[in-house]
């Protein structure tokens, strides 16, 4: 089991099969010049890592926590003597690694989207995995984080976000944001392609 404090680097992602017992995470996969490439958020009972050889490395990886995170780690290294005894047990770890793939595809392709629709994107897929569904919705994260989760400039992510409070969609507060319209938001993405994954559809 893996608090809060623990819950860093990328041995999570690369080395083990992980288990979100309550909170929600955003994942990040970074550039060499650490530039996010990617992002995809996991909520309460969702999966993620890899099961493969210690001896790979995959990308680098930041986590930002949205919600406080209890994880339960199963590290590769324990797993493997007892996947090897047991071929379903190894099917059923390797399955889970493929749970978050349409999070990941759909991700790749918001990236081609302007820059307000990867914001409020992001705002979205938030609000489809915390756990307070009451209106108005509270996100416990800063500018600077969403800055990270989109590989979005800090400054142009504050002018897209002033810009989105002006229009009463939401009210920006230190370490937090608040959504006052989840429907208005919502229309910024009736022109993207969501046709692997709509989260306005879980809300």
């Amino acid at each position: 089991m893996l608090s809060n404090q623990s819950i860093a680097g990328a041995s999570l992602i690369n080395k083990g099969v992980n288990f979100v017992e309550k909170g929600t995470l955003a994942i990040c996969i970074q550039t060499p010049n650490l530039k996010t490439a990617n992002c995809l958020l996991v909520g309460e009972g969702g999966w993620f890592g890899n099961y493969i050889d210690d001896a790979h490395s995959l990308s680098s990886f930041i986590m930002i926590e949205i919600e406080p995170c209890s994880i339960v780690h199963f590290s590769n290294q324990k797993l493997t003597p007892i996947t090897r005894k047991n071929n379903e047990i190894f099917k059923w770890f390797y399955s889970l690694t493929f749970e978050s793939r349409e999070k990941w595809l759909q991700s790749q392709i918001v990236n081609n989207a302007n820059i307000t629709e990867r914001i409020v994107y992001q705002l979205i897929e938030i609000l489809a995995h915390i756990s307070s569904k009451s209106m108005p919705m509270e996100i416990a994260i800063s500018q600077q984080q969403l800055s990270d989760m989109t590989g979005i400039a800090r400054q142009r992510v504050n002018e897209v976000m002033k810009e989105l409070e002006r229009n009463q969609m939401v009210s920006l507060h230190r370490a937090k944001i608040i959504i006052n319209s989840i429907e208005k938001l919502a229309r910024y993405l009736d022109d993207m392609d969501l046709s692997i994954r709509d989260p306005r559809n879980i809300i």
